[in-house]
C-alpha cells in the first residue's frame, strides 16, 4: 500500500511508541496524521513536543466508542498503539484499556471502512517464562499476569474481525530509546537515585528493540499488502543479559557494576512492598510480576519478521544506547 496522501489515525499518540510513530509518519511518509489524545492537555503537550510538525488532533478515549468513530472517520489506516502497559493496575484498568478499548477501536475502524489496521501487541502474549526460541507458531500463555492476559485477549479481538478488517499484529520486545518510560527513563532515574538493583545478578535475558527499528517494522508491515493477516515478533534479533543492558545506563553515570539482589530476597521485598502499597498507596518500586519478567531465560526467534516481512534492524544496541544517551543528556536526566 502506498502511504503518501493517506489519512492515518494513531491511537496512543501521546505515549512512547505512538509519539515516535506520529513524528516519523508526518516527517517522512507524506501522510496526513490524526493523533488520538485523551485530553486537551495531552494534545497540547504532544503538539509542543513535535515542534512545528503539522498533525491533526482528535480528542477521544478508548472507552468511548463514539469518540473513536469520529476520530477514525475518513482514515484509511489505523495504528493501534494505545494500551495499559504496566506491572500494576486493577483488573478493570487492564481490561478496559486493552480489551474493551481494542474492541471499540476495531469497531470504529470497521465503521470507517479502514483499509489496514496495525495492532501493536507484545511478546508478553507468550507469558513471562516462554520456551527458548519462541516464535509465532507457539501458543499463547496468558498466565503471567493481567498485562499478558489482556494482550492475548486484545489480539483475539483483532483476529475475530479479520473478515471485515485487514490487519497485521506486531509483537515488540522491550522497546527502549528516547522517551521510553519503562526501559529508559525509569531505570535511569532509579540509577540516579541509587535505587537500582539487578535481580539475581541480572542474568535474565532482555529481548530488546530500539524504537526506530520497531517503527521501521511497523511501516514495512503497513506498506506490504502480502502480510495482511500475519503476526510478527519484533526485536533487534538478539537477547542480552539485563546486567549488560542496564549496564549501559550505569556507565552513563560512571558506574561500572550495578548492585544486585538474590532472587529470594527480591521476591520477599516485592511481596512486602506490594502489601504495603495496598495500605499506604505508596507505589511499590518493584513487583513480583516484574521480577518474573526480568528473570526469564528465553530468546525469541525473529526469523519470520526477517524472511516474510523483510525486517532487518538498522540500529544496534551500541548505537541505540548512544542515541539514547544523547537524548537523556539533552533532557537533563543524566
Amino acid at each position: 500500500m502506498e502511504l503518501k496522501g493517506k489519512t492515518i489515525l494513531v491511537t496512543g499518540a501521546t505515549g512512547f511508541i505512538g509519539h515516535r510513530l506520529v513524528e516519523r509518519l508526518a516527517k517522512e511518509e507524506g501522510v496526513s496524521v490524526r493523533a488520538l489524545a485523551r485530553t486537551e492537555e495531552k494534545s497540547r503537550k504532544l503538539t509542543k513536543d513535535l515542534n512545528g510538525i503539522s498533525i491533526e488532533i482528535a480528542i477521544g478515549d478508548l472507552s468511548n466508542l463514539e469518540s473513536l468513530k469520529k476520530a477514525a472517520n475518513g482514515c484509511e489506516i489505523i495504528f493501534h498503539c494505545a494500551a495499559w502497559a504496566s506491572d500494576r493496575g486493577s483488573r478493570e484498568d487492564f481490561f478496559t484499556a486493552n480489551v474493551t478499548g481494542t474492541k471499540n477501536i476495531v469497531e470504529a475502524a470497521i465503521n470507517a471502512k479502514c483499509q489496514k489496521f496495525i495492532h501493536v501487541s507484545s511478546i508478553s502474549v507468550y507469558g513471562f517464562q516462554p520456551k527458548d526460541g519462541t516464535d509465532e507458531t507457539f501458543p499463547y500463555d496468558p498466565s503471567s499476569g493481567l498485562y499478558s492476559e489482556t494482550k492475548v485477549e486484545s489480539e483475539k479481538v483483532v483476529k475475530l474481525a479479520k473478515e471485515k478488517l485487514p490487519a497485521v499484529i506486531i509483537r515488540p520486545g522491550a522497546v527502549y530509546g528516547p522517551r521510553s518510560g519503562a526501559w529508559t527513563v525509569r531505570p535511569v532515574k532509579a540509577i540516579k537515585d541509587g535505587k537500582m538493583f539487578l535481580i539475581a545478578g541480572g542474568t535474565g535475558l532482555c529481548n530488546y528493540v530500539y524504537i526506530d527499528n520497531l517503527i521501521d517494522a511497523m511501516l514495512i508491515a503497513t506498506k506490504d499488502d502480502k502480510v495482511l493477516g500475519e503476526d510478527f515478533i519484533i526485536t533487534d534479533g538478539r537477547s542480552t543479559p539485563w546486567h549488560e543492558f542496564f549496564g549501559y545506563y550505569g556507565r552513563m553515570f560512571g558506574i561500572n557494576k550495578l548492585k544486585s539482589l538474590p532472587l529470594p530476597i527480591a521476591y520477599l521485598a516485592a511481596l512486602t512492598m506490594e502489601i504495603s502499597e495496598k495500605f499506604t498507596g505508596k507505589k511499590a518500586p518493584i513487583t513480583r510480576v516484574a521480577i518474573n519478567f526480568l528473570t526469564r531465560q528465553a530468546t525469541y526467534n525473529t526469523h519470520k519478521a526477517k524472511s516474510v516481512l523483510g525486517y532487518e534492524p538498522k540500529i544496534n544496541l551500541i548505537d541505540g544506547m548512544k542515541l539514547t544517551e544523547e537524548w537523556l543528556r539533552k533532557e537533563n536526566l543524566i
